[in-house]
């Protein structure tokens, strides 16, 4: 789990963590049915697929077939995206401004990525055409883009960062080609989300910090949360005040691997990785 240090640097952590999805009404539909070792066959769904297309160099992303997405500066050192088919030697350039971070969508035909819109808007989502380089959608959610995920499916973005002029932090989704904006957690500090998809595409999980130290640098509780991609309802899956659960990867639709931490509420110990057992009852 990063703190403010490594999301915007300068800027001092002094806020009161408070989560802002709460259980949503009607009861948990979820179940932790066991939480146990890592077995060898225990492999994260984004580790072992190719849909996130991931690449060592965020501002060069290989995609489909030859084709590879380039971050370029022009003559005003404005950055802007570049679609190049390395076969062919042919490009094009997207028609999304001053923008960097391409990421592919599961199918090769789009690109999201972030806008530098201007000093209110700061780094926000957009998601272009391959063919066209047009503009798809250009959703405003008021936060700027920290770190973002294409389901599976390709049918929405999940999206963490700080919201515009506010120490808050904003996890919500994207619906594609929609663009609806759904909100799925705050917290009243700078400290990244940890997320990930489910293999189906509906569901997401995610780390939400719920208690600082006394200084207010270091998380010192965290729990693990999962919520309905398409509506924004929520619920807690492991409620432990006295552990910190990050980086949550799905394995399968029903299981989820997590790092472990235990906190006396003023340091962390050491890490270690579990695989959390869930099943839905509705």
């Amino acid at each position: 789990m990063n703190t403010a240090a490594s999301v915007t640097a300068g800027i001092v952590l002094v806020a009161v963590m408070v989560g802002g999805a709460g259980c949503s009404p009607g009861g948990n539909p979820w179940t932790v049915d066991k939480v146990r070792e890592p077995e060898a066959g225990d492999v994260p769904f984004e580790t072992a697929s190719k849909y996130l297309w991931p690449s060592e160099n965020a501002n060069y992303v290989p995609g489909p077939d030859s084709l590879v997405a380039h971050v370029r500066t022009d003559e005003n050192h404005h950055a802007y995206i570049e679609v190049e088919n390395l076969r062919t030697r042919k490009s094009l350039r997207l028609q999304t401004g001053n923008s960097f971070l391409p990421q592919w969508s599961p199918d090769g035909k789009h690109i999201a990525c972030v806008v530098w819109k201007s000093r209110h808007q700061p780094g926000e989502l957009a998601v272009a055409s391959v063919d066209s380089g047009s503009i798809v959608i250009d959703p405003s959610a008021r936060a700027s883009v920290a770190t973002m995920k294409w389901s599976p499916d390709g049918r929405g973005i999940a999206v963490q960062g700080p919201i515009h002029l506010n120490p808050c932090m904003l996890l919500y989704t994207v619906s594609f080609p929609e663009g609806k904006v759904t909100v799925l957690d705050t917290v009243d500090v700078l400290a990244d989300y940890e997320f990930s998809w489910s293999p189906d595409g509906q569901w997401i999980a995610f780390s939400q910090p719920i208690k600082l130290d006394n200084l207010g640098e270091v998380i010192v509780a965290a729990d693990l949360w999962i919520a309905e991609a398409g509506t924004g309802r929520a619920w807690t899956l492991l409620e432990t005040p006295e552990w910190v659960e990050s980086n949550p990867l799905w394995i399968t639709n029903e299981a989820i691997q997590v790092d472990r931490a235990h906190s006396d509420g003023s340091e962390v110990g050491t890490t270690r990785r579990v695989i959390v057992e869930i099943s839905r009852t509705r």
